[in-house]
């Protein structure tokens, strides 16, 4: 409601802003009745703009104010071109090595260190890897390989190495699956190590399609958390001994992929589309350790899952148009940040220029997903397949995740650049969960809504500041290197 009220109060210039005088007036007009007319117009305006001049003016300015210094630095001295040059190496300025980082609340907040290769061994191939340590001393690694054109043919192939070591890793028992509808977290440690191997072609007669088939092998160890009070010893639906709670298991992941991609760019992305279809069949052994009790391996353990991604790139300005902001272009920008006016603004939210400040030059980005998975024995399936709603689906004003058997969900974007790699972000979404992907419950529906920054190239992806709110119950702040839709 705050937000709708300041958002109200923000255009109310385009009501307010007295139009000027017909061609046909001249300033030493005499008519007595036009002037009272025009005084007392002028006495309503200048009380209506009352509050917006001293009460929103301040509280833009308040906020610009912090900002205003870093932007004047960074644009007199080219930081944010200079960072990125600093971070490429090599001869053909291939080689990228950056430092991470991932702000959370709790134990989540990490510093890593990525590194990323193109062309390193043969061409068109690309290396990445990465290794984070958290706040807790938890760590995570990851390596992956990537061969396009493989043998000069349309082949491509790759293969990913994961381990991670969390010590306190969260689950939260789906909704459908408990007696009541309050939140039941527990946290166990978790030392998971995996390697997939994938294989792909483009479809012939097809443009910009392909199919991959993946096959992997994950290593689940699972055991009791530090903190005692948080096992979860018995359930009278979520059986945690048939679900492999703090027991081991490995599971044979197979995998086949549908994919389309006409979007012009990897993550500037301003036209085009991008949909993913995936179905996934994995084979789950018996549990093993030390906490397998009687009956944990009565069930089978095997799952499917269903994964489907629709993305939709809306270039909202002229045709021949670009995007990207030239040095002239953001030098001006950086100004208009840097000493906001309330002139600029009334002039900017002018009904003439709203075609200009809002809709040329920006994009809408919309995001359709739907997950859904299936125990092949009803009870069976271990608690890590689940599927979860949190920040990466994205529902960006929540710090918990929601788990259950479905989940779908539309985000929507409006971004505009306001430096050569910087763009501002508008985002709302809703996700919605229950056991099926049809006919779920609407009490189950969550949105959230935000506002922020993205540091990017258009091949090469850098941070994001964003913070989303989910209504007026609370708010997250993201600080990460991982894009918004993934």
């Amino acid at each position: 409601m705050i937000v709708r009220i300041f958002c109200i109060l923000l255009l109310l210039p385009i009501l307010l802003v007295a139009e000027e005088a017909p061609a046909d007036y001249s300033m030493a007009a005499t008519d007595s009745t036009y002037a009272d007319s025009l005084s007392e117009e002028k006495e309503f305006t200048d009380y209506l703009k009352h509050p917006l001049t001293y009460i929103v003016q301040p509280v833009l300015d308040i906020l610009v104010y912090p900002l205003a210094a870093p932007i004047r630095y960074a644009s007199k001295h080219d930081v944010i071109e200079k960072s990125a040059e600093a971070l490429a190496f090599g001869e053909n300025k291939n080689i990228f090595l950056y430092p991470t980082f991932n702000i959370k609340p709790g134990t989540k907040t990490m510093l890593g260190l990525e590194y990323r290769h193109r062309n390193m061994i043969l061409e068109k191939d690309y290396f990445v890897a990465n290794a984070s340590l958290f706040v807790n001393s938890d760590l995570k690694f990851s390596v992956r390989y990537t061969k396009r054109n493989l043998f000069g043919s349309d082949f491509f192939a790759g293969g990913r190495l994961d381990w991670q070591m969390d010590r306190d890793a969260a689950y939260s028992i789906p909704r459908s699956l408990t007696l009541h509808d309050n939140d039941e977290p527990f946290v166990y440690t978790d030392s998971t190590y995996s390697a997939q191997f994938r294989v792909g072609h483009s479809l012939p007669y097809v443009r910009n399609m392909d199919v991959q088939a993946q096959v992997g092998v994950e290593r689940n160890l699972y055991d009791y958390p530090d903190v005692k009070d948080t096992i979860l010893r018995y359930h009278p639906i979520f059986d945690p001994n048939a679900r492999g709670f703090y027991q081991n298991h490995y599971e044979i992941p197979l995998s086949l992929t549908l994919t389309y991609d006409n979007t012009d760019a990897p993550f500037v992305p301003t036209k085009g589309s991008r949909i993913s279809t995936t179905w996934t069949y994995v084979n789950v052994t018996d549990y093993t350790g030390a906490h397998v009790r009687p009956g944990a391996n009565d069930w089978n353990h095997d799952y499917q899952k269903f994964d489907f991604v629709a993305q939709h790139y809306f270039y909202l300005g002229k045709d021949n148009s670009q995007y990207g902001l030239s040095v002239k272009e953001a030098r001006e920008f950086r100004k208009f940040y840097t000493d906001f006016s309330w002139e600029e603004t009334l002039r900017l939210w002018r009904p003439e220029n709203i075609q200009q400040t809002l809709l040329n030059r920006r994009v809408l980005a919309v995001q359709f997903r739907l997950r859904q998975m299936w125990e092949m024995e009803e009870g069976g399936a271990p608690f890590n397949a689940f599927l979860n709603a949190g920040g990466t689906f994205p529902l960006r004003g929540y710090t918990r995740r929601y788990t259950d058997y479905a989940l779908k969900g539309i985000s929507v974007e409006y971004r505009w650049p306001i430096d050569r790699l910087v763009d501002g972000v508008l985002f709302d979404e809703y996700v919605m969960y229950g056991r099926h992907w049809y006919g779920m419950d609407g009490e189950k529906l969550l949105n959230s809504w935000g506002f922020g920054i993205r540091v990017r190239k258009p091949d090469l992806y850098f941070f994001r500041i964003q913070i989303g709110f989910h209504g007026l119950h609370g708010f997250a702040a993201i600080c990460t290197i991982a894009p918004e839709f993934q």
